[in-house]
């Protein structure tokens, strides 16, 4: 992924990418810098994602350079910041955590059994560099978030998967797994409709 051909200048730091595409693969002409490009924030990404990732890990980064945080405080922090309505996976967070070191803009060091991430000097010259941007996802957070009204929906998805995980792992007869299966199709319709 770094090497010596094909070499981006993103500052303080360099990162090898393909011809035409940003460092990580994303963005013509490395528009966005080591993120690649931003589509519409965290929502303008294709497909069911919340977050685009560029945007997530602008957030990221924004988040350690207000302190020093291991992977899990990451997660805790965008919960909050989406009241709950969303909550990354560790499957993705730890492997940008990883990026992000790679490209020199985090420092991480062992605490405990856990890893701590710091910003580096790096970090937070692509920080100044999109402050606008950073804000601009951090506001189209802050309306999502205030259009839920504290509803606590994202408690009530994490609920239902609970749910389901566990009537899966029972003996559901044929009939009570075609059952549930309406009830999910009639609520996501109802829930379209809205």
């Amino acid at each position: 992924m770094f090497g010596r051909h094909h070499k981006r200048d993103c500052g303080d730091w360099q990162m090898a990418g393909h011809e035409g595409r940003g460092p990580f693969g994303r963005g013509p002409g490395g528009r966005g810098g080591p993120f690649g490009r931003h589509h519409g924030g965290p929502f303008g990404g294709r497909g069911p994602r919340m977050f685009d990732p560029g945007a997530l890990r602008l957030v990221v980064l924004g988040l350690i350079a207000e302190e020093p945080r291991h992977g899990y405080d990451i997660i805790k922090a965008l919960e909050a910041m989406f009241d709950g309505t969303y909550s990354p996976s560790p499957g993705a967070i730890y492997p940008m955590l990883q990026m992000l070191e790679e490209a020199d803009l985090v420092v991480s060091e062992a605490d405990g059994n856990k890893r701590l991430y710091r910003i580096t000097d790096a970090g937070k010259a692509y920080l100044e560099e999109n402050a606008a941007e950073l804000e601009r996802i951090r506001a189209q957070i802050r309306h999502v978030s205030g259009r839920m009204g504290g509803a606590a929906i994202g408690e009530e998805m994490r609920g239902l998967g609970f749910a389901l995980r566990q009537k899966m792992r029972g003996d559901w007869s044929r009939d009570q797994v075609e059952k549930a299966r309406e009830i999910l199709k009639k609520a996501r319709r109802e829930i379209e409709d809205l």
